[in-house]
């Protein structure tokens, strides 16, 4: 790869450091959907099969990573990443806490490129390597990550999946910790960091899983027909017994793209649930007798249906205690498990001023709750049974996380963590409403970082809404219009732009620079009717929020067009993608990384069915035209001057298949009129982003980072003259 790159870099003017490859050939195709033709000047990239397509797409590579790492400072801010590392020994992953007092956790050292996993007893105990990834078929000489893992209720054993460099698709292992050992089966065929996770048996014989039947991810039927299956524990792999799906259970009547999921509540085990999964906030769901998977025949039955909105459930004694998102309300309710009424339950905490209720939990003491508030102020509450009330956080917080280990016991845990604290683990005393630190994992501090503001407002959008934003800066702004601004946004699926620590992002806001989350419709910031303002037809007011995010910090003068740039990742890709294509004189520079940005094809991609729920069919007209509407590819104009964009993708990516990133930058190349350039980067091994090495990762972000600072005019981070 060296040797290809020293030949392709020369020097041009000063200003391109690396000789741009050719425009991609075009093969036009034109569809007709209910009357409508469309062109699809670029049909031909979809054919990843091809050596053209393929040469095409490496050729753009090896120009974009020379380009970028050709930019001055652009080592220099990787090792400051590196640096930060460097205050921790160690990385950890959450802790899992079980029955017993074990803790399961992932750790990897600062220098290391992958976790491994570790059991201790207490805090205090002694640590155990359970599980290295290296050790998994070192035959094979591959490189192989950790993607999920579940312990039983009473720690003796856990369920490891282990996914191979940047795919998706996991093999899954088990390890006896009481024998400390591993068991010799390998169960293929599965996905549980992406699809329903894993459960184990009541009796911990066995595990239930999502069995996918064909991964093939160039064949039509790639995760379609999926089982929810038991696997027991020393049989063959190959033997599994379906328990909930298409073929199993005809009288469902479940399509092949549904997502049948089993769970089985470690924390209850009378019954069993099973949940038609897929890209939707609310699920059909059912249950059975616990007993039933032990025998020939699950008997299922309805439990309720994905109209009742019903957000998360607990099952505490014979009731059933949920949290219900219907009427456009957030609500913590209450029925009887034997004769269900989820159309008019039983209200136990009514809708709290501006807070959705994000998660329920039992413990010996009564029922833990945790709020949201625009999708970043998060708190803590306790309901004994007759009201409830605050308790009160020791630091502002933006997602708080809960852990129980049994509802026979008061011990509960949070963690929690915002824009500019890192993450904290508390224990809860309900007797004393205290919160009091308990962790064996390092926590470094970060005083460079104190001097920062975040601000959480409102602003109106362009139908008179009040729209969330958060701006992040160092104290003392100048409001010039001449601050670099990085914006990002999400706004699909009722998934909220939460708040999150990243030590590498506050780096920008130390040299001066501005972070901008916004917080747009099609998200679930404030709920159901915010995901369904962005949703399908009113898709649109996704990027129409973010444009109002634009204008209003324009307008005050946190930035200018000439320094504002913009983020977005997977669905998010929409937002952005459109938002440039809509108003690309707002905008300086964009990154689309594995983008879904290719809206009316995208449903022939391998996780193109699944996401109907979320967008729509153009077999349906109304949805089509939808999907027209919010196609940024379709959107690009020819002599058009569009921001400086880097767009990614990832050859082993199932969700946003490569070709959708990949038309979109080619047809932008050949459209753009401006000298602004356009950047295509495809990952050859790489799948959706989070599933590589630490050290790939650290490297994407660099690049990222020193696009944005080249492009948005800091005077250090330059493209270098040979």
């Amino acid at each position: 790869m060296k040797k290809i790159i020293t030949l392709l870099v020369i020097s041009f003017s000063g200003t391109i450091l690396a000789q741009s490859p050719a425009l991609a050939p075009s093969i036009p195709a034109t569809d007709v959907y209910h009357g409508i033709e469309v062109v699809d000047e670029y049909r031909n990239l979809e054919n990843l099969e091809a050596p053209a397509v393929i040469d095409w797409m490496k050729n753009q590579t090896i120009y974009t990573e020379a380009t970028l790492k050709s930019i001055s400072k652009r080592n220099e801010f990787l090792n400051r990443m590196l640096n930060i590392d460097k205050k921790t020994e160690f990385f950890y992953g959450a802790i899992n806490t079980t029955t017993d007092g074990t803790n399961f956790y992932t750790k990897m050292r600062n220098d290391e490129n992958y976790r491994k996993l570790y059991c201790k007893k207490g805090i205090n105990g002694k640590e155990q390597l359970l599980f290295d990834p290296k050790d998994f078929k070192p035959e094979d000489n591959k490189k192989y990550l950790i993607s999920y893992y579940k312990p039983t209720k009473d720690g003796s054993k856990v369920v490891i999946a282990v996914t191979e460099g940047g795919k998706e698709i996991a093999e899954v292992v088990i390890f006896d910790v009481l024998k400390n050992k591993m068991l010799p089966e390998i169960i293929a065929n599965t996905w549980p960091s992406g699809i329903g996770g894993i459960s184990w048996l009541p009796d911990n014989s066995g595990i239930v899983y999502v069995h996918i039947p064909n991964i093939d991810m160039k064949s039509d039927d790639f995760i379609m027909n999926t089982k929810a299956v038991v696997y027991k524990l020393g049989s063959n792999p190959n033997t599994i017994k379906d328990i909930f799906s298409i073929s199993n259970n005809p009288e469902l009547k479940l399509d092949k793209a549904d997502l049948p999921i089993v769970t089985i509540p470690q924390k209850f085990n009378n019954y069993i649930f099973g949940r038609v999964g897929g890209a939707t906030n609310y699920s059909d769901y059912f249950y059975a007798n616990a007993v039933d998977v032990y025998n020939d025949k699950v008997i299922w039955k309805p439990f309720f249906k994905k109209e009742e909105k019903i957000k998360s459930f607990i099952i505490d004694g014979n009731d059933v205690i949920f949290i219900s998102e219907n009427n456009n309300k957030s609500q913590l309710c209450k029925t009887s498990l034997d004769s269900p009424n989820f159309s008019t339950p039983e209200v136990i905490v009514q809708q709290i001023k501006d807070e959705i209720i994000d998660d329920v939990v039992k413990t010996k003491d009564g029922f833990f709750f945790t709020t949201v508030k625009n999708g970043v102020v998060a708190n803590f509450y306790f309901y004994n049974g007759r009201n409830y009330k605050k308790i009160i956080m020791p630091t502002p917080s933006g997602k708080i996380y809960m852990q129980t280990i049994s509802e026979d016991v008061s011990d509960i845990w949070i963690s929690c963590s915002g824009w500019t604290q890192n993450r904290k683990r508390y224990k809860c005393d309900i007797k004393t409403d205290t919160l009091r630190p308990e962790d064996f994992r390092e926590q470094p501090d970060y005083p460079e970082y104190k001097d920062i503001v975040v601000e959480e407002i409102e602003i109106i959008t362009h139908d008179g809404l009040a729209l969330p934003l958060t701006i992040i800066h160092k104290k003392g702004l100048d409001k010039n219009g001449k601050n670099r601004v990085i914006m990002d946004g999400y706004g699909a699926y009722g998934d909220s732009n939460e708040a999150y620590f990243n030590p590498y992002s506050l780096l920008w806001v130390l040299d001066g620079g501005i972070l901008v989350h916004t917080h747009v419709r099609g998200g679930g910031e404030k709920g159901d009717a915010w995901h369904k303002g962005g949703f399908k037809k009113t898709k649109p007011n996704t990027w129409k929020d973010f444009i109002s995010s634009a204008k209003f910090l324009i307008k005050e003068k946190y930035t200018s067009p000439e320094y504002l740039g913009v983020e977005g990742v997977s669905a998010g890709g929409i937002l952005i993608a459109r938002a440039i294509t809509e108003r690309p004189d707002l905008f300086k520079a964009a990154i689309i990384d594995v983008g879904s940005i290719n809206a009316v094809r995208a449903e022939i991609a391998p996780n193109g069915p699944n996401n109907i729920k979320e967008f729509g069919t153009v077999k349906n007209e109304e949805e089509f035209k939808a999907l027209l509407e919010m196609d940024a590819f379709h959107h690009i104009k020819k002599g058009t001057k569009y921001p400086a964009t880097l767009i990614t993708a990832g050859m082993n990516d199932p969700r946003v298949i490569a070709w959708i990133p990949a038309k979109f930058a080619a047809k932008l190349q050949a459209n753009n009129s401006g000298d602004n350039p356009i950047f295509l980067n495809v990952g050859m091994e790489s799948g959706h982003g989070g599933d590589v090495s630490f050290d790939k990762l650290n490297d994407r972000l660099a690049d990222s980072y020193a696009f944005f600072y080249w492009q948005l005019g800091h005077p250090d981070y330059k493209l270098k003259k040979e």
